[in-house]
């Protein structure tokens, strides 16, 4: 909010000419030009204009029904409807004097506006270092019943440099936000004085909130995160920002917090267990970076006491992460080499992902070693931790290390030949397993198997990537479309990569248990495959070096093609612009790739049109070669807009899956190729949920003007048939970058949030 404070004295500094009127004016520059009767006060030395004289401050015009003017000191003094304006701005006063000399102005009971700010008062007095206001209402665009209004009853800018207010007082319409009796603070602060939230849902209730801070240094802001819920109570926190340059490093961070006794019953967390009467949360960010981040560190930490708690009472955290990642990483980075420490903590007892406590890496960069060749390479060591389905702390120590040796030569225009061959090796102690098998004729009968595994594999590579592009231009033009000539690029590749099995030690196995015939597929959880991926519907990475999912590394064999097309036409103002997108994908797997007996690649399409800037068309879409190219994935969506003025989008997300997983088993999980194993959807046993996506959306946005937009969504989900979720809302420009948000939701169907809820609150402003 800071923003703000800065805008009302720069905006009234502006509408009162302080801006326009600097030392270099004279009074010689002024010029008096009458309407009516002129008369000449010989005690003053004044000429008096009456009958809506004007004057002219150069690109400045003055007009009243009385205007007083002393053409030897310039000054002036205007009563009576008047009127100070330029092309851009424009201030309505009952009173108005100047004098140049002393670069002094007063305004009485004055209406300034420029359509993106409007501000009143009952006095607006000083010269451009160090001046006040006294009752004064600043509005984002045209005043309005219920929009954003802050209020001052004293604001003064001291020495162009600090801000003192008393009596600040924010509100939408006639909510009140907030109240500050007294402010000072440096006129450059960047951080949020303040940010306000209204908000009803059925199963929260009213909730009024605000995240304050007040400045106690040029660098810290301390202060409070406080909600006041009609159904659950208060929650309350404490809340600060900090910042400091100096000439060899740069800090930022912030803290934001909440504590809240619930009076409601708080319901179910994400793993389905009880959530406890008392709830928190707090969220630290840190960013730090020394001489031009040749060192740098990074930390955010999540703590929250739920799954569902930001949910409730912090929403724009959990819209951004639902499941809350607590990390620290900290590097140092020379020419061609790194050094990092990284440490990723699971600091709720209901997450389940990886730990890192912590991992040490030191990497090599690719370094150039001549005749068109470069090396590069890592190596790691981590300490491993992550809970099981059955709340079991499972450990592990994992060493990673890779070395890869690459050459490259242009083998002709547009045509590029890589070779490259390296190694990786994989080391693990005490890798630690835990699962249960369920007895096929009675669900409630199981064996738990239980053991630890240390040992080494290894695996080599072999590949080569053939680039080719090539361009060709078309002299064909289209006024309808906007299309002055065409070019089009292709991109061909053609990869292939051999990756065998160099070592692999018996003992990473799972312990044995049961035969299949009595129980069912293990269910657990093991730490040899902690590190096997996360969901992803693209194909993975090519080389083997540059695998996040290590413990997922097979024996592979195989050809990568890929096919990438741009069509482009000039724009009218210079530059080209692309009309066409359109990239197709696929593996083919070779004899000796492990993969190949249980998977196959998916076809992957990837378009995007414009045709005309008014138009954008995408797709992506995976179909399967196996099944008569049967679509697994698609995602469309259509846009059409008049570029700022409004904006419609429709599309769809469709994701094929299966309805059980009874072949699903530790040394099958395959998460880049089967969605269906991505853990975030869970499973029970004996009947897996069918795993089948099909959702539809459409989106609408209308920009009234530079300050005003409405916008609108919905959203449906054919295997429920229900609407599940539909927002109405206006955003109001209140800052540069930050607008006020007016929102209506509207939910259905199985989910925690009520059916029905409206919010008002400070959004960053989207163009």
């Amino acid at each position: 909010m800071n923003q703000l404070l800065r805008q009302l004295p720069r905006f009234a500094l502006a509408a009162a000419t302080f801006a326009g009127l600097a030392v270099s004016l004279r009074a010689q520059e002024m010029e008096l030009i009458p309407s009516g009767p002129l008369t000449y006060d010989q005690k003053t030395g004044e000429v008096v204009a009456t009958e809506g004289a004007q004057i002219q401050y150069g690109e400045w015009l003055l007009s009243a029904e009385t205007i007083r003017f002393n053409q030897q000191t310039g000054e002036a003094a205007a009563t009576g409807d008047v009127v100070f304006s330029r092309s851009d701005l424009r201030l309505v006063a009952d009173s108005l004097d100047y004098k140049p000399k002393e670069q002094f102005a007063r305004a009485r009971n004055f209406r300034a506006g420029n359509g993106l700010y409007y501000v009143d008062g009952s006095l607006l007095e000083g010269n451009p270092d160090n001046f006040r206001f006294e009752d004064i209402n600043f509005y984002p665009g045209e005043p309005g019943t219920f929009l954003f209004i802050a209020r001052a009853g004293e604001l003064a800018i001291v020495d162009q440099n600090e801000i003192r207010g008393k009596r600040l007082f924010f509100k939408v319409g006639a909510v009140p936000f907030l109240l500050i009796p007294n402010i000072t603070q440096p006129l450059d602060a960047e951080t949020n004085l303040f940010k306000p939230t209204l908000d009803y849902s059925g199963h929260i209730g009213a909730l009024v909130g605000a995240e304050a801070l007040v400045p106690v240094t040029d660098h810290v802001r301390l202060g409070g995160n406080v909600a006041l819920s009609s159904k659950r109570g208060i929650l309350a926190g404490p809340a600060a920002s900090y910042a400091f340059d100096t000439p060899g490093s740069t800090t930022n961070g912030s803290i934001i917090s909440g504590y809240i006794k619930d009076q409601e019953d708080p319901g179910l967390d994400v793993d389905g267990e009880e959530i406890d009467e008392d709830r928190y949360f707090a969220e630290w960010r840190h960013q730090q970076s020394w001489s031009g981040n040749r060192a740098n560190i990074s930390a955010y930490a999540r703590y929250w006491s739920d799954s569902e708690v930001t949910r409730d009472f912090y929403e724009e955290s959990f819209d951004r992460m639902q499941n809350p990642d607590s990390y620290l990483e900290a590097n140092y980075n020379a020419d061609n080499w790194q050094l990092s420490f990284f440490s990723r903590a699971a600091l709720g007892e209901f997450q389940t992902y990886t730990e890192r406590l912590p991992e040490v890496r030191f990497t090599y960069f690719p370094t150039n070693l001549g005749h068109g060749f470069s090396h590069s390479g890592f190596l790691s060591a981590a300490a491993l931790q992550k809970k099981d389905d059955f709340d079991l702390n499972l450990n592990s120590t994992k060493l990673d290390a890779a070395y890869r040796l690459d050459w490259n030569r242009t083998l002709a225009e547009g045509v590029g030949l890589r070779l490259t061959a390296g190694a990786r090796g994989l080391r693990y102690e005490d890798a630690e397993t835990y699962y249960l098998r369920y007895n096929l004729n009675d669900p409630s009968g199981t064996i738990a198997t239980w053991g630890k595994s240390s040992g080494s594999k290894a695996y080599g590579e072999l590949g080569a990537d053939l680039n080719f592009k090539a361009s060709a231009t078309f002299d064909f033009k289209n006024e309808t479309w906007n299309i002055e000539g065409i070019r089009h690029i292709i991109e061909p590749r053609i990869s292939y990569r051999y990756v065998p099995e160099l070592s692999y030690d018996d003992s990473l196995g799972i312990p044995e248990s049961p035969a299949y015939a009595i129980y069912g597929p293990p269910f657990g959880q093991s730490m040899l495959y902690a590190d096997n991926g996360a969901f992803a519907s693209y194909l993975p990475t090519l080389d083997l070096a540059d695998r996040r999912d290590s413990d997922n590394i097979r024996e592979d064999h195989k050809v990568r093609f890929e096919l990438r097309n741009r069509i482009q036409t000039r724009q009218k103002n210079g530059g080209s612009r692309d009309l066409a997108r359109f990239d197709l994908s696929a593996d083919y797997y070779l004899p000796g790739s492990e993969y190949a007996a249980e998977y196959y690649s998916l076809v992957n399409f990837d378009i995007e049109l414009t045709p005309a800037p008014w138009l954008e068309l995408g797709l992506f879409t995976r179909l399967d070669p196996e099944d008569g190219l049967s679509v697994q994935e698609f995602n469309p969506r259509v846009s059409i807009q008049d570029e700022g003025y409004w904006r419609v989008t429709f599309g769809s997300h469709f994701l094929d899956g299966v309805s059980n997983l009874n072949a699903v088993n530790f040394r099958s999980l395959n998460p880049i190729y089967s969605w269906q194993t991505w853990p975030n959807y869970g499973r029970s046993w004996p009947e897996y949920r069918n795993l089948r996506l099909e959702q539809y959306f459409a989106h609408l946005e209308y920009q009234f003007s530079e300050n005003l937009k409405l916008y609108g969504t919905a959203r449906y989900d054919d295997q429920t048939g229900v609407f599940y979720e539909q927002r109405i809302g206006i955003m109001q420009r209140a800052l540069d970058a930050y607008g006020l948000k007016y929102e209506l939701r509207i939910y259905d169907g199985d989910r925690r949030e009520d059916d029905f809820g409206i919010s008002i609150g400070i959004d960053l402003f989207d163009e």
